[in-house]
């Protein structure tokens, strides 16, 4: 498979992970921040638009450079939302269990798995 096949797939994977065979996960740091200190329904409101503002910007990041993309896969990005610098990197997974995909161009071997991160997680 190519390199822009893989791009494709990848984009599909941040802008609609459901036709991509993607999932997105988050890490506990950036659960923390998305919920916010309390549950009252003000910032339970204010910890959905945080989500959707998240997956926004994941979808619509384009700043692909030599340093967050050598590969020009678009599998990997850094972004600042919320006043933190969050990371997002996308792996290759074989479907029916949890090692490495040989083929990431290949969608029936091939599970891909968004993760976003705080950058000091990484």
């Amino acid at each position: 498979m190519t390199t822009e096949h893989v791009r494709r797939l990848n984009d599909m994977a941040r802008t609609q992970p459901e036709i991509a065979n993607a999932t997105w996960v988050m890490t506990t740091g950036v659960q923390h921040l998305l919920a916010g200190d309390d549950d009252s329904a003000v910032a339970v409101a204010a910890a959905r638009e945080r989500a959707t503002a998240l997956r926004h910007a994941i979808a619509t990041f384009n700043d692909w450079t030599e340093g967050n993309d050598p590969y020009g896969e678009h599998d990997f990005g850094a972004l600042v939302l919320f006043g933190q610098k969050l990371f997002f990197k996308i792996d290759y997974y074989h479907p029916d269990h949890d090692t490495h995909a040989p083929e990431p161009g290949n969608v029936e071997h091939c599970r891909r798995v968004l993760t976003v991160m705080l950058a000091e997680e990484y």
